[in-house]
C-alpha cells in the first residue's frame, strides 16, 4: 500500500526514528510502542530500547532473600507464599531471579498454563496479609495454587499475548493458552504507546474481571514481535486516528484500564 495524504502506513520496523510515525509521535506527544519498546524522541528511545533499563527496574524491586524464605514453609496456616514478576514478554520469574532472561525464566508449559489461567486480582484476605508487612502496592495479582499463593507483580499487565498464529487468527498467552484475535479489540494506551487486545477469561473465570482490580486485566498487552507483526495493518489518519486495515478504529486504552503503581515506570525513573 503506498501512502497518500490521508493515511501513513506504520512502517514493519517502526523502531526507527526517522519514519512518518515517530515523527508523528512527537508531535502529537504520543507515541506506538512495541511493549519493552517506544518510539518517541531519540534520548528516550535509545534508552528504552535497550535491557539495560528494565534489568535494573527489576533489580530494584527485588526484595532480600530472606524476605522470601520466610514465607515459603512456616507460615501458621501452612501456606506457603511465593512472589513472581512477569514481564514485556510474558515470560514469568520467582521475584528473587537475577538476571531475568530466557534462561532463567520459568518454561514449563504445563505450569504456565495453570499459573495464568489461574491468575486474579488479590482478594482483601490477601491484601490484608500484604499491607500488615507494607507490600500492599507491590503485588496486585494472585495466582492460588492448593495451598500455595503465587503473589504477582508484572511489568505492565498479568496477561501478555506473547504469540500471535495468523492461520487461524489466534493469540496464545501463558504456556499456550488461546484467544482468538478480533482487530476491533485493539486499543492503544495514550500514555506509554503501548498496544493492548481485550483479554477474554475462559468462562470460569470470567468472575474475574468483575472482581475490584478486575479493569486492570480487562486488557493484555501484546508482545513486541506481536506488534510489529501487527503494525503492518495499523494505519494513521490526518487526524491522528488509528485504524486497522483502514476498517476499525483503534481506541484508545482507558485510564482505568492502565497499568497501576506497581508497574515499570515510563519516565525513566528507577526505585
Amino acid at each position: 500500500m503506498s501512502s497518500s495524504p490521508t493515511w501513513r502506513l506504520i512502517l514493519r520496523q517502526p523502531l526507527r526514528t526517522k519514519s512518518l510515525f515517530s515523527s508523528f509521535a512527537r508531535s502529537s506527544r504520543t507515541s506506538f510502542s512495541t511493549g519493552d519498546s517506544l518510539i518517541c524522541d531519540d534520548a528516550y528511545l535509545k534508552r528504552a530500547t535497550t535491557s539495560t533499563y528494565i534489568d535494573h527496574w527489576f533489580d530494584s524491586i527485588r526484595k532480600p532473600r530472606s524476605f522470601y524464605e520466610q514465607w515459603e514453609d512456616n507460615d501458621d496456616e501452612k501456606i506457603r507464599r511465593y512472589f513472581y514478576n512477569i514481564d514485556f514478554q510474558g515470560r514469568l520469574f520467582l521475584e528473587e531471579t537475577s538476571p531475568k532472561n530466557i534462561a532463567t525464566s520459568i518454561n514449563d508449559e504445563k505450569f504456565l498454563n495453570f499459573f495464568f489461567s489461574s491468575i486474579r486480582p488479590a482478594n482483601d484476605k490477601e491484601l490484608k496479609f500484604l499491607t500488615g508487612h507494607e507490600i500492599q502496592d507491590d503485588y496486585p495479582f494472585v495466582s492460588p495454587c492448593g495451598k500455595e499463593l503465587n503473589f504477582v507483580r508484572p511489568a505492565a499487565t498479568p496477561i501478555v499475548f506473547h504469540t500471535y498464529r495468523e492461520d487461524d487468527s489466534t493469540l496464545l498467552y501463558g504456556g499456550n493458552l488461546q484467544q482468538a484475535f478480533d482487530s476491533t479489540h485493539l486499543v492503544v494506551s495514550a500514555k506509554t504507546g503501548r498496544l493492548y487486545h481485550l483479554f477474554v477469561p475462559p468462562n470460569k473465570k470470567k468472575e474475574n474481571l468483575s472482581l475490584p482490580g478486575g479493569e486492570k486485566m480487562a486488557y493484555g498487552l501484546i508482545r513486541s514481535s506481536v506488534a510489529v507483526a501487527l503494525s503492518e495493518n495499523i494505519i494513521i489518519g490526518c487526524d491522528g486516528d488509528f485504524f486497522y486495515n483502514e476498517k476499525h478504529k483503534i481506541d484508545w486504552l482507558a485510564d482505568e484500564n492502565e497499568p497501576g503503581a506497581w508497574a515499570m515506570p515510563d519516565d525513566g525513573t528507577v526505585g
